[in-house]
């Protein structure tokens, strides 16, 4: 019977940004492309849905969960492209600027524009 773990939830810079905790870097160094990548994909999925944040395990050896809410889902992203363009990975980068061009269609503030201009 497998037993059931509890996870502290914590900012995702905790463990993502280079500027809040130096290990980061060794981290992204060794597991950037595989983290970034699912959570670039895990982003796009939670903007279709409509979904206010996202809740992700890092690292089965970590004690703690990160969550990116809603509007701290523009950084991330372009934490990801920053890192994909490093790596030169364009393919990938293209999609995050997708996914961008998306994320900017659909803040509040552009859907409020676009109803002013239908009336």
């Amino acid at each position: 019977m497998r037993r059931a773990q509890a996870f502290s939830t914590v900012n995702w810079r905790k463990y993502l940004d280079v500027n809040t905790n130096p290990r980061a870097e060794n981290f992204l160094k060794s597991k950037g492309d595989d983290v970034l990548w699912q959570m670039t994909c895990n982003i796009h999925n939670s903007m279709r849905n409509n979904i206010p944040e996202l809740v992700l395990l890092v690292h089965p050896n970590v004690g703690g969960v990160i969550r990116i809410e809603q509007k701290e889902f523009k950084e991330v992203l372009e934490l990801s492209l920053n890192f994909f363009l490093e790596k030169e990975d364009y393919q990938k980068c293209s999609s995050i600027q997708d996914i961008l061009a998306e994320l900017k269609l659909n803040t509040p503030s552009t859907i409020k524009k676009k109803s002013i201009k239908l009336i």
